[in-house]
């Protein structure tokens, strides 16, 4: 009997299943796509400026002349090669140009810009010049200029992935610098313009 109920049970859903089916009318899928929509986007204008905390610099025997390797020189009295006892000693440094000597800093700046009126101008201002060693000793920071590239300026706008990239030759004199060892305090900026 049970089997019986089931298979009427089965049969009556079929059916109405299948009506169902084949009563249902199939529905075309409808689809649209829009003229195309204008997209705006407004960038605004930017300047960034990378540059080092600090530049230290190791001055070397070549920087100094050339006249000691490894510290140490010697020659003879060029003006004066024999003293009879009372001839004074030629007192010109061997160090020739103590006053001016020049170290370059690679790279000491990286500008970012999106300027739309031109390119990036890079200054350098001494900012402070004095250097302070021991015992009262200075070294003196002469001036700052540009280096690779020189002038410190491109046309374009670098934009904002690949920077403009440049570098500084700083002067030093020496002349009173009496001391050996290190000399801080001296201070230097670097100035980007988007013109």
């Amino acid at each position: 009997m049970k089997n019986k109920i089931l298979a009427i049970a089965v049969a009556a859903g079929s059916a109405i299943l299948g009506s169902s089916l084949i009563s249902t009318p199939a529905q075309a899928q409808l689809s649209v796509t829009s003229d195309p929509i204008a997209v705006e986007i407004d960038v605004p204008e930017v300047l960034f400026l990378r540059t080092f905390d600090t530049i230290s610099l190791t001055l070397d025997d070549a920087d100094l002349g050339g006249v000691t390797t490894a510290g140490v020189g010697k020659d003879f009295d060029n003006v004066n090669g024999t003293t009879d006892g009372t001839t004074q000693i030629d007192r010109t440094s061997p160090f020739g140009t103590i006053d001016a000597i020049e170290k370059d800093v690679e790279e000491l700046y990286a500008v970012w810009s999106n300027n739309p009126d031109g390119g990036v101008d890079v200054t350098f201002k001494v900012n402070n010049g004095t250097l302070n060693g021991a015992n009262g000793s200075t070294a003196i920071i002469s001036s700052v200029n540009a280096y690779n590239p020189d002038p410190a300026s491109t046309l374009t706008a670098p934009g904002l992935v690949n920077p403009f990239v440049g570098g500084a030759t700083i002067e030093f004199d020496l002349s009173n610098a009496t001391q050996a060892g290190l000399y801080t305090g001296g201070s230097i900026t670097v100035t980007a313009t988007a013109p």
